[in-house]
């Protein structure tokens, strides 16, 4: 993963940049069907039942925080819509080239489950977070504890409205129930590594 590339280029980057769509349309329309219509969702989650639609057809272009506001309106961790885990998986090892991963081609953002499923009692997801990216329209408040690590690059994490510049190499460690998110202010990506516990990837209350 090169942590210097360009938001443009991580989203075009690699010839299944439609499955990734594909497969998050279809992983919404399986969460969403049996409990809410298409406009129910869309008042909970305040979208519009068009992009919705879009996005459940595999022609939708969905933010990060539009994800999330759907994650959270279907009371679902972001991670529920990871690709499928491999059926031969023995559940203890991930191996790099078969770590189920989501990409949000819109933004540039490249999450991967660094554990093998998301039913554990720990959470790590390493996460591409692409130049110029602003976390603060959908903060993070959950329950437990969390800890970054910033493998590349230079983020700020904002923790109850406080503010920590974050270089390679740094980490951080907060309570998980007081609002934090990410930001990128620089023209570069950047690489970070998330553990939490319980697992909470997505959870935006």
């Amino acid at each position: 993963m090169d942590a210097t590339a360009s938001p443009k280029a991580l989203a075009e980057e690699g010839p299944d940049r439609d499955f990734w769509i594909a497969h998050l349309g279809a992983q919404l329309r399986e969460q969403r069907t049996g409990r809410f219509t298409v406009e129910e969702l869309a008042e909970r989650a305040g979208v519009s039942a068009g992009l919705i639609s879009q996005i459940e057809r595999g022609i939708g272009n969905p933010s990060f925080a539009t994800l999330l506001r759907l994650a959270n309106s279907l009371d679902l961790p972001l991670a529920s819509m990871f690709a499928d885990p491999d059926p031969g998986n023995d559940h203890m090892v991930v191996r790099r080239a078969d770590r189920r991963r989501i990409e949000i081609p819109s933004q540039g953002i490249i999450m991967e489950l660094i554990v093998p499923d998301s039913e554990r009692k720990l959470g790590v997801v390493n996460m591409t977070i692409p130049a110029h990216f602003d976390g603060a329209s959908v903060p993070h408040s959950h329950e437990g504890e969390e800890c970054v690590l910033v493998s590349a690059g230079r983020l700020v994490a904002t923790v109850s409205g406080r503010d920590f510049e974050l270089e390679a190499g740094d980490s951080l460690t907060y309570d998980a129930s007081l609002p934090h998110w990410w930001s990128n202010r620089t023209d570069s990506a950047a690489v970070m590594l998330a553990i939490s516990t319980p697992p909470s990837l997505g959870r935006a209350h």
